[in-house]
């Protein structure tokens, strides 16, 4: 049975046996805990949320408005009018936030453990291919070194004849004789076979290939960023770094390239 086993995992992944037959799935057990908790000491929650946020899509016809929906701020009193019901909409927030937070604890504990145990084993599993990619790479590496030493070998080797002749082409044309007598050059010595870099080799159920990987490490990030200022996620990072230090400042430091503009915003609690 073992041999068999260690067959399939070196063949193919083997599909987890399906566990808890007699529990409903997921998809329906958890909305129905989350319900039952929403509820336990507000009923009537759920038909509370109906009336003040609407039913249904806003964009059809058969949307059914809310309060939020009627809610108008026009003066002073409705300002307040508004506030009020901004602040029962965010304790109703509170309460699925909270209602969240229990809901969720059993699988998140669960979530964890497993996560857990996944994590050790892939831990021991990712070493143990990395420690054998590192010599599978050292090789690799070695025979790019000789590669590279046989063909620097080549070149002297080349150089070295080629003096010779343009020497002895020297002494002809001193005493007077053409040097086109001169045997030709001898061919240059072969190359050196390349590095196993081409790939693929494939060997008993294996399919191992290779290439070279380019890493960088920034010495300048001035300099760098230079090369890099219009790519996306890079000024997507920027963003967010204006913004924090914008927040941070209150907006009270320039920035050069940015503009800073404050806005009215409503707060209710």
């Amino acid at each position: 049975m073992g041999i068999t086993t260690a067959r399939k995992l070196d063949d193919e992944a083997i599909a987890p046996a399906p566990r808890d037959h007699n529990k409903p799935p997921l998809e329906e057990l958890i909305p129905l805990e989350f319900r039952e908790q929403l509820t336990a000491e507000h009923p009537d929650f759920l038909v509370i949320v109906d009336n003040r946020c609407g039913v249904g899509d806003r964009s059809s016809e058969g949307y059914q408005t809310g309060e939020a929906d009627r809610a108008k701020c026009t003066d002073q009193d409705t300002y307040e009018r508004c506030g009020k019901l901004a602040k029962k909409l965010r304790a109703m927030e509170q309460h699925v936030d909270a209602t969240h937070t229990v809901v969720k604890a059993p699988y998140l504990q669960g979530g964890r453990m497993v996560d857990a145990e996944r994590n050790a084993l892939i831990g021991r599993i990712k070493a143990a291919r990395e420690r054998v990619l590192a010599q599978m790479e050292s090789y690799l590496e070695a025979e790019r070194k000789k590669q590279r030493e046989a063909e620097l070998e080549r070149q002297a080797e080349l150089q070295r004849q080629e003096e010779e002749r343009r020497k002895a082409a020297e002494v002809l044309r001193e005493n007077g004789i053409s040097a086109d007598v001169l045997p030709e050059a001898p061919p240059p010595p072969p190359l050196a076979a390349p590095a196993p870099l081409a790939g693929p080799v494939r060997t008993d159920g294996a399919t191992i290939s290779s290439g070279i990987e380019w890493r960088s490490q920034v010495t300048d990030y001035a300099k760098a960023f230079r090369k890099v200022k219009d790519d996306a996620a890079v000024r997507e990072a920027i963003d967010k770094a204006i913004q924090r230090f914008v927040k941070a400042t209150k907006g009270q430091v320039a920035i050069p390239g940015v503009t800073i503009t404050d806005h009215a915003r409503a707060s209710v609690r």
